[in-house]
């Protein structure tokens, strides 16, 4: 079964752009190898690090973007592992962080529905209608 990935690593500032290149096309291989799909490939190029890694203060950052099995992000990881090049890398599971944030907007929607119903009934405005108003009169009093 699939699952949607993210796969951001940083590579040494002494590799070159060619060598960067490499270890990309090494990871775009492994999940198309593994019948995954490449969503998208971003290269942030080399940036400062938040923190010295290694006694390195720079790294060129990659993300990978992709759709495929979770055996395959194992080996992908394994082959992370052991590049030299490689400072840091993270995998990221797409699916289930989107999952969680459209539960909790559907549920924030369903309760702000149910506030403006109970509003209505009320018969009570909505709080940011009587700031305005409130703004208005000030302003009128002030002139």
């Amino acid at each position: 079964m699939t699952s949607r990935y993210e796969i951001g690593f940083i590579v040494t500032p002494e590799a070159g752009e060619e060598e960067v290149r490499k270890i990309t096309e090494s990871v775009t291989s492994t999940i198309t190898k593994a019948k995954g799909v490449i969503e998208n490939l971003d290269e942030w190029g080399r940036k400062k690090l938040a923190y010295p890694i290694q006694k390195h203060l720079e790294g060129y950052y990659v993300f990978v973007q992709a759709e495929v099995d979770g055996s395959a992000v194992a080996v992908l990881e394994r082959r992370l592992k052991q590049m030299e090049k490689v400072l840091r890398f993270i995998t990221l599971r797409l699916d289930d962080k989107l999952k969680k944030s459209n539960k909790l907007t559907k549920r924030w929607a369903k309760i702000d529905r149910i506030r403006k119903k109970a509003m209505e009934a009320r018969g009570e405005e909505k709080p940011g209608e009587e700031i305005a108003e409130n703004e208005e009169e000030s302003n009128a009093s002030e002139k």
